[in-house]
């Protein structure tokens, strides 16, 4: 039997293989390109056999390097679940969010300070975007995603469904009677960078409303809901958004929803890698969502927009 390979060795190959790509695993462990290459030569040299193929711009697993990879996989996986459990008793340092930019600037900035009077060693951090960032390369903790399928190879928690409304000003609110009377409005879209075509949009919620507007264009495409939110603020336009990026500026009176007739889009998940839910950070973190999120759809403004029961 042979010995087992330098443990750096097969933590190179690990990040490699799920990056497939030297340059991004030498960022993520923090080492050069050329470090990470020379482990991954040490450990072919040793187990003897060729674990990449080297093509001219990109990397591809041989038949060894993908039935190995798996047991390499699962061994640092059951190593770090391991070590997050030798803390789960503490609720302190830094914990590192990242989310969907209308999403933390709506919703989740506004009730932060209530996490934090509950546990004060415990240092919050919100990173905005929406790209989905890689846990390991980003040193993200947990992630609140937006999306209907989360990945089954890591931890998900459902927060919230999500419903898309006509929003305008409250000057425009006055001129907006019934749905057909958006059709005489300027009107702006949301098309996010994950955007996929059956997605809603104006065209599906006139449909929504027995109104065919095949024909209608609005005037501007936004890839950010808040730019969308903000020309309704300025009274520039009628926007199609999500009722929980709109909920903070509606309740705040700045806009209004005229019809609220809704749409479903996609839902909310607190998402993060196995070995890190049973961290006690991450536990009193989702405790404390999911329970703010029972309180938002049990709101007055939640029974108004969201509809229940509907999963």
């Amino acid at each position: 039997m042979k010995r087992l390979p330098p443990l750096t060795s097969l933590q190179a190959f690990e990040a490699v293989s799920r990056h497939m790509s030297i340059k991004l695993a030498a960022e993520e462990l923090l080492l050069t390109p050329t470090a990470i290459s020379h482990r991954l030569k040490t450990l072919e040299t040793q187990l003897d056999i060729q674990l990449f193929h080297r093509l001219t711009r990109s990397l591809k697993l041989t038949t060894e390097g993908e039935m190995l990879r798996p047991f390499v996989t699962d061994a640092f996986s059951n190593l770090k679940q391991g070590i997050a459990q030798l803390s789960t008793d503490e609720v302190e340092g830094d914990l590192v969010v990242t989310t969907t930019r209308s999403f933390a600037w709506s919703w989740l900035s506004p009730r932060l300070p209530n996490f934090s009077r509950l546990y004060p060693d415990l240092e919050v951090k919100v990173i905005a975007s929406d790209t989905v960032l890689d846990f390991a390369r980003f040193s993200v903790d947990v992630s609140i995603r937006y999306t209907d399928s989360p990945d089954p190879n890591e931890h998900a928690a459902w927060v919230l469904d999500d419903y898309v409304t006509p929003i305008c000003s409250r000057r425009m609110e006055k001129k907006i009677r019934k749905p057909e009377d958006l059709l005489s409005r300027d009107l702006v879209e949301y098309e996010w960078l994950g955007f996929e075509e059956g997605d809603p949009n104006w065209c599906a919620w006139f449909e929504s409303v027995g109104i065919d507007a095949t024909g209608i264009r609005p005037i501007a495409n936004f890839s950010d809901e808040i730019m969308c939110i903000e020309a309704a603020m300025d009274d520039r336009a009628a926007a199609l958004v999500s009722v929980i990026a709109a909920s903070r500026e509606i309740e705040r009176g700045r806009i209004s929803a005229p019809i609220p007739k809704v749409l479903r889009d996609r839902s909310y998940y607190l998402v993060c890698p196995m070995e890190r839910a049973q961290s006690a950070k991450v536990r009193a973190f989702q405790d404390w969502l999911l329970k703010e999120a029972d309180v938002f759809r049990d709101s007055p403004y939640g029974l108004r927009f969201i509809p229940q029961g509907d999963e």
